[in-house]
């Protein structure tokens, strides 16, 4: 397994998240916002520059959380998501990334399976091509709400670039379906990307905690991922902070310092937690 960090949970400044990085001796990073910018925001000479310092660093980014198809199901809105997508594609390239964070669309009965395997194929060839994993993830606002619903997707679409991220902390925000080993078990198979976050339910709703004080069998599923000869990424998404939780709008978008404010403290507890977790030493 390889542990990292989604470096706008530390820091807009993608030099500062790599040196937390470093200092807990992770073995790699993944990119959402840098800089105030998001995903579809980036310019091929901020990517360079990216690019440039995971080199220095030495620690790659070997994933991307872009918003991809976290909007509503249009026409209009397929065709600007799935042309930024293609741009992004070129930049994973750039940086080495194998991996993309997608979505299924904002929840609407309306929007079938078929709709959005349709939705995808173009984005799905380029993807394929490049030899780039679309990771699908879970999350309340979205078609996907929980690991059943991703993994009845994955199978419709059935294509081998075309695979489950497992967020249990989602869970904890989304829907009654328990983390582990429910959730897990659903979308056992199909499983390519893990992001961390941990979370409790306290007087109707969800509260973000560190790893450790929340919801969330983290022994139970490292002990499975170490069992199962997991070799793909382990993400910290910290979510959680010191001085009190994310708005609920940043939360459903995550970009710029309105996410990354207040982080690094959390970010280096849950961390630290997440690594005797796993019994690492750093």
């Amino acid at each position: 397994m390889r542990l990292g960090v989604i470096t706008d949970e530390v820091s807009q400044d993608f030099e500062v998240a790599l040196d937390f990085a470093k200092t807990y001796g992770l073995d790699c990073v993944e990119l959402r916002s840098a800089y105030e910018k998001g995903p579809f925001e980036y310019t091929e000479a901020d990517i360079l520059a990216i690019k440039a310092l995971s080199d220095r660093y030495g620690i790659p980014v070997t994933a991307i959380s872009s918003p991809m198809f976290k909007c509503e199901y249009s026409a209009e809105n397929i065709r600007i998501h799935t042309e930024s997508f293609k741009r992004l594609i070129g930049f994973a390239t750039i940086l080495g990334a194998t991996k993309i964070r997608c979505f299924d669309f904002l929840k609407s009965e309306a929007v079938t399976h078929e709709m959005i395997r349709d939705a995808y194929e173009e984005a799905y060839r380029a993807a394929e091509a490049a030899g780039i994993t679309i990771l699908i993830e879970s999350e309340p606002t979205t078609n996907c709400a929980c690991c059943a619903d991703i993994a009845a997707l994955v199978r419709f679409v059935d294509r081998p670039y075309f695979k489950a991220l497992y967020d249990p902390g989602n869970n904890i925000y989304a829907t009654d379906e328990i983390p582990f080993p429910d959730g897990y078990r659903a979308i056992e198979g199909m499983l390519a990307h893990v992001h961390i976050k941990d979370a409790m339910r306290a007087d109707g709703e969800t509260v973000a905690t560190a790893v450790g004080d929340g919801a969330v069998d983290y022994p139970g599923i490292f002990a499975e991922l170490k069992k199962i000869g997991y070799k793909g990424d382990i993400m910290l998404e910290t979510h959680y902070r010191l001085s009190g939780g994310i708005d609920e709008k940043t939360l459903k978008n995550p970009k710029g310092s309105a996410i990354s404010d207040g982080g690094y403290a959390p970010s280096a507890l849950c961390m630290e937690r997440l690594l005797k977790l796993l019994g690492r030493d750093f």
